[in-house]
């Protein structure tokens, strides 16, 4: 049902919103740092409150901000900090129900509880009446994520409960995951969605998820940003639940509006389908009027936005699967298997992709450049190649490379749909090994020099990499004579990410990188000394610059910064950042 005007939610608003805002050269109002901190810690705004303060900063700027310029600004940044939060909270809530799981499984969070500081280098749990040393570094990644999510606090080498009481009672709440429970929720998700008969054990499954689904309180007394036990569980449901939409392909028809009762998701389990309903209910993703659900403006966002970023996400559920085992041997095994959320990823990089493609355009026209070849390496479904295709037809060689055989057997099925070209060439190859794919290069008679590389989101994939490595992986394709494309989420401090709160999600995909050996950089080396957590790795400017590329700082891009306001220190780094490296001798030969 839709929610009343609050009153005592404008109160706390209204004072937030009247303080002084600014523009940004681009145009971009931000708010004052006084004004973004009490609006991230006296204003729920995660999930249903979410919806809440939308409606909230609707009636405030309908009543008061048409005659004042400062007030409009503030609502709307007011309006883009909530839906930010829709996308990028429910990933690291979905992480946390999972990591505070597997450590309240060894014994951890008892002990937390119980003021004991946590050194990852030497901790030891009792498993089976036995004594066991934890993986310091898997421990360590461990902490440092509860760190950027405010849980715990750093004492040097140690870490301690943070003292909010509401980190206090999130611990104390918190059990392990049930066994039951399978690996990935997702795909039960996505078969009730398609319409297929599920066994009952299944069924009992999602009913038991959609009917213990928490509902986020009013927003009360004044709040911090550290998640409630509520909205920890409440991530943990929605996640799989939205991916489950968009495996089935019912995603693009939820739009503002839309109005669902359960038979319209599931006609074989309409009561796991109502199920799936009031988890988006309490998401604030819909609203609901007797038997009606109707998608809202949240909501709309959501089914529009969160399937990339979750989807990322979720992909390395056999991490969380394994997390105690994993601290209890090390790694081993477990690997991010991303066939299931191919489909994700690509709605995540779309727009990067083609921002990507228009700047290599524009380098073309400017510069005279052309070429032969166009390879895009991790490749999913060929998402880049496809707007290539689009651009260039069969004008030149096109190249598909992936390390996972799930995506090239997912570009394979768009081509075989005519989606890309008929006689691409496909190699399965590591990003970090730039020997195979010149090799299948020269196999299939084609020159690397001058060729163009674009690569989403691919480099960090380099497995246990060090700066020197990194350096070695780009000189590899610079000696080749491979124009560079790419974009890379940043890599953000720890001190960046407790600041910002929920405005990314960089914390889980941060964490999760670490988890599996990947390497996050910054774009360009941070300023300043970083006070939490570990220092970041060398910049990719840095990596490139050392292997002979040239940055082509004109045909670079970065997306929104992380901050709502203009910090003190000038530093406000970019979600990602696309960027395009020559090699040197052909940036020479181009006066670069």
């Amino acid at each position: 049902m839709k929610s009343a005007p609050d009153d005592g939610l404008r109160d706390l608003l209204l004072p937030i919103l009247n303080q002084p805002t600014g523009v940004t050269p681009s145009g971009w109002p931000y708010l004052d740092r006084s004004a973004w901190e009490s609006f991230r810690d006296r204003v729920p705004h995660l999930f249903g409150a979410g919806l809440r303060v939308l409606r909230a900063v609707d009636e405030i700027e309908s009543s008061n901000g048409e005659d004042d310029p400062n007030l409009a600004r503030s609502c709307k940044v007011a309006r883009q900090i909530v839906r930010t939060a829709a996308i990028t909270a429910p990933p690291d809530l979905w992480l946390l129900r999972h990591v505070l799981g597997f450590l309240a499984e060894l014994g951890l969070l008892e002990r937390l509880l119980a003021g004991e500081a946590i050194y990852p280098a030497q901790c030891r749990v009792s498993r089976a009446g036995v004594e066991r040393d934890l993986d310091p570094r898997e421990l360590e990644a461990d902490l440092g994520f509860l760190l950027a999510r405010g849980v715990v606090d750093q004492y040097d080498e140690s870490y301690r409960i943070a003292g909010h009481p509401r980190v206090r009672q999130l611990l104390t709440e918190i059990t392990p995951v049930p066994a039951g429970i399978p690996i990935s929720v997702t795909s039960l998700w996505g078969s009730l969605f398609r319409g297929d008969a599920l066994p009952s054990e299944s069924i009992d499954v999602l009913l038991d998820l959609a009917f213990t689904t928490p509902r986020p309180v009013r927003h009360g007394t004044p709040n911090h940003w550290i998640a409630s036990h509520d909205e920890v569980q409440l991530g943990y449901r929605l996640v799989p639940l939205v991916l489950g939409l968009r495996a089935a392909g019912r995603t693009t028809e939820l739009k503002l509006d839309v109005r669902l009762r359960p038979l319209t998701l599931s006609a074989t389990h309409p009561f796991a389908a109502a199920g799936a309903l009031e988890i988006l209910t309490a998401a604030g993703w819909l609203d609901r009027e007797g038997e009606d659900y109707t998608v809202t403006p949240l909501g709309a966002r959501g089914f529009k936005r969160a399937p990339g970023p979750f989807g990322i996400i979720e992909t390395y559920h056999p991490y969380m699967a394994q997390g105690a085992q994993i601290l209890l041997e090390g790694r081993g095994q477990a690997w991010v298997h991303r066939g299931e959320n191919v489909g994700a990823s690509q709605d995540a990089n779309r727009k990067t992709f083609r921002l990507a493609n228009d700047a290599l355009d524009r380098f073309c026209k400017d510069t005279g450049f052309s070429y032969d070849v166009f390879v895009e390496h991790a490749i999913g479904r060929g998402e880049a190649t496809r707007q290539r295709f689009a651009r260039n037809g069969e004008a030149i060689r096109y190249v598909g490379a992936d390390l996972e055989s799930a995506s090239i057997d997912a570009a394979r099925s768009e081509q075989a749909a005519g989606n890309l070209p008929k006689d691409m060439l496909f190699v399965e190859a590591d990003i970090g090994c730039p020997e195979v794919l010149l090799q299948a290069f020269t196999t299939a008679g084609l020159s690397p020099e001058g060729a163009v590389m674009l690569v989403g989101n691919g480099f960090h994939e380099v497995r246990d990499q060090t700066d020197e490595r990194m350096a070695e992986v780009f000189r590899g394709y610079e000696r080749a004579g491979l124009v560079l494309l790419f974009t890379e989420e940043n890599a953000l401090s720890i001190d960046d990410l407790r600041a910002t709160a929920w405005n990314t999600y960089h914390s889980g995909f941060k964490y999760l990188h670490e988890k599996s050996g990947q390497g996050l950089r910054p774009a360009d080396p941070r300023p300043g000394r970083v006070r939490l957590g570990r220092p970041l790795r060398a910049a990719w400017s840095a990596c490139a610059l050392l292997a002979g590329y040239r940055r082509a700082d004109a045909y670079c891009s970065r997306t929104r910064t992380i901050y709502p306001y203009v910090p003190p220190s000038g530093h406000n780094p970019s979600i990602s950042v696309s960027h395009m490296f020559v090699p040197g001798r052909i940036a020479d030969r181009l006066g670069i």
